[in-house]
């Protein structure tokens, strides 16, 4: 007689091409921690390779992973070497969830879908015959400054979906009425901090008596750059007060900001970091921050924001929806209409002369932490994942299943290395 015997759900994060390293490593340990047994369908991530490793772990990149860490030279050769390695992967995956299926495939981000080619959506489709449900993430309604042009892919994606997970009832909202999804799909969790602040103030180059203001992301026309350079040149002069921008970006979008701030004659107190910065330079950024801005034009989640909110810091932010449903102007933070540049001077002018309001509202920002808790987050993924797979506390495998024994030998867990 062959005995059923209880088994762990089990998941695994899609995310091929490393897209979102940090936010798939902060739930994998979330989930597993909550008795998920998760799997990580991602490359390593070429800014920094060891970053799962450093968490506690392992990537499974399909078949190959030739490139993190890795230069291989620009632009077509190194995109057609990457979507070669990308297709081998894929294939791999097909092939390895014959024997090792999860319960649920959760999708983070899908790279070629804006390029119109279907390898990724053929995929999952095939997984959904396979009897894996589908999970999606909603990072971004639609990739940010492209317009219109891609809601048609995404709409038949979203219907694709057997499951979607929003950060914020607004994001749920758009999703619904703009892509006619049904509301019983859709899971709101919120968004989680990416990062802790680790290092003193002395060690990231910025002088201790000065108020620093910080933008830090990646950076893209939507997120209000000439906006806030704009709103700094207005705040001038402010002596003991000093801009900070620090994140990567297209290269010709750069130059155009570096030439936006000589324009502006506000070069003496502005600082221009654009390159990647690694976990230590990160935290030792947000260490010396007195106040994070975050002057965006348009957002649906903003892993930034939630950065600031992690490390407790005076924000200042425009008024948007996303954002409101965190920040409350004048109790936890100060916001203003996107393009007011005397607005956007006014708040930041009364934050950098005013410490005892920059405390205040750091610490209130600080009481937001405990909705943004990962174990929460990984809770109420795992309660989502239930739900449509139906009572899983009912479902059980074979113990000689296998498939089963193949996954659960195969996988790598935090709990099991002990890492946590």
């Amino acid at each position: 007689m062959r005995l059923a015997v209880e088994r762990p759900l089990r998941a695994l994060i899609f995310d091929p091409w490393c897209l979102v390293p940090y936010y798939t490593i902060a739930l994998a340990r979330g989930l597993i921690e909550s008795g998920v047994d998760v799997r990580v369908f991602s490359i390593g991530y070429d800014l920094d390779p060891e970053c799962f490793r450093r968490a506690g772990l392992r990537n499974d990149p399909g078949l190959l992973d030739l490139f993190s860490g890795k230069r291989i030279g620009a632009g077509f050769l190194r995109r057609a070497a990457k979507l070669a390695q990308g297709v081998v992967n894929l294939a791999a995956m097909a092939v390895r969830l014959v024997f090792q299926r999860p319960d649920i495939i959760h999708v983070q981000q899908l790279r070629l879908v804006q390029a119109g080619l279907p390898l990724e959506t053929w995929f999952l489709e095939y997984a959904r015959i396979l009897g894996c449900k589908l999970v999606y993430t909603v990072h971004n309604l639609l990739p940010h400054d492209t317009q219109e042009r891609h809601r048609a892919r995404y709409a038949k994606l979203y219907r694709r979906m057997d499951g979607l997970i929003c950060h914020s009832n607004h994001a749920r909202d758009r999703l619904t009425a703009e892509f006619d999804i049904d509301p019983a799909r859709v899971c709101v969790i919120p968004h989680g901090p990416l990062f802790e602040a680790l290092a003193e103030r002395h060690g990231a180059g910025v002088a201790v008596n000065e108020c620093v203001v910080l933008w830090q992301g990646f950076i893209r026309p939507y997120k209000g750059l000439e906006f806030l350079l704009e709103a700094w040149k207005k705040l001038q002069p402010e002596p003991a007060a000093r801009l900070v921008i620090a994140g990567s970006g297209e290269p010709e979008y750069l130059e155009r900001l570096r030439e936006r701030v000589e324009a502006l004659g506000i070069a003496g107190s502005v600082e221009l970091r654009f390159r990647f910065l690694n976990l230590a330079e990160m935290a030792q950024l947000y260490s010396v921050a007195d106040i994070a801005v975050y002057p965006y034009r348009e957002i649906t989640t903003s892993g930034a924001l939630l950065t600031a909110v992690g490390n407790g810091k005076a924000i200042v932010a425009t008024d948007l929806p996303a954002f409101r449903e965190l920040l409350r102007d004048g109790e936890n933070a100060l916001l203003v209409p996107y393009g007011d540049a005397q607005a956007l001077a006014d708040a930041l002018r009364r934050l950098i002369r005013d410490p005892a309001l920059r405390a205040r509202l750091a610490s209130r920002t600080l009481d937001l932490n405990y909705k943004l808790l990962w174990r929460e987050i990984a809770e109420e993924t795992r309660a989502c994942y239930e739900r449509l797979l139906g009572d899983f506390g009912e479902r059980s495998a074979l113990a000689d299943g296998g498939a089963d024994r193949v996954y659960a030998q195969e996988r790598t867990s935090v709990r099991d290395r002990g890492d946590l």
